[in-house]
């Protein structure tokens, strides 16, 4: 059972991340400071020092609590699959609501993947150390099953979360862009996840597992 001081500690060092995550999210690794992410949890600079030893592990820490939430909703929502579209609606749904309901995280792992691949790498090496990667084990049984084409299940979740994030980052995107002869309709989330849903089902199925 938890001390008082111990479960306080707790929720500084997640107040601590949260903001963090904003930070990180809003002015990139290089624009954020010590000082900018103390002022956003609203605690001085020596206590952000006090737990973590320099904006590097900083950084690296906030991705691991992103990617270990994320994997805990997978989880979650696991079920048994029949066919290789529903395992793939699966995945794609996960992001898609992740992101849904934790924006700013999801633009943060976006940010770390696309521009710190390195600190990216440190926090997933932290996180298969503890947790099981769902999406990965997620496609390999599909792929034991005869589901889905045989590959390394990370490629085929790198297409799959690139397509989803490329999507979400870019939502509002089409209704600023003005295409001769061209209608660009404002992002409609259920319909996007259906067309993606479609790609990957062409490109990831095995056969007759397509449906």
């Amino acid at each position: 059972m938890k001390t008082k001081k111990a479960r306080f500690e707790s929720e500084q060092k997640n107040r601590i991340l949260n903001a963090a995550v904003r930070v990180f999210g809003e002015k990139g690794y290089k624009g954020a400071t010590i000082r900018n992410i103390g002022r956003a949890a609203k605690v001085n600079s020596a206590l952000l020092y006090y737990y973590h030893e320099n904006k590097h592990t900083l950084f690296t820490e906030s991705v691991r609590m992103i990617l270990g939430e994320f994997l805990e909703t997978l989880a979650t929502r696991r079920r048994p699959f029949s066919n290789a579209r529903e395992r793939l609606t699966y995945l794609v749904d996960c992001v898609f609501d992740y992101y849904t309901e934790h924006p700013e995280r999801m633009r943060l792992m976006a940010l770390a993947l696309s521009s710190h691949s390195n600190l990216f790498a440190e926090a997933l090496n932290a996180i298969v150390r503890e947790k099981v990667l769902v999406p990965l084990d997620v496609l390999r049984e599909g792929m034991d099953k005869g589901e889905l084409r045989r590959m390394p299940p990370i490629h085929a979740w790198w297409s799959i979360i690139g397509m989803c994030l490329l999507n979400l980052l870019t939502r509002d995107l089409p209704v600023q862009i003005r295409v001769p002869d061209s209608a660009m309709p404002p992002f409609n989330g259920q319909e996007r996840k259906q067309q993606i849903v479609d790609l990957l089902v062409l490109g990831l199925a095995d056969g007759q597992s397509k449906e």
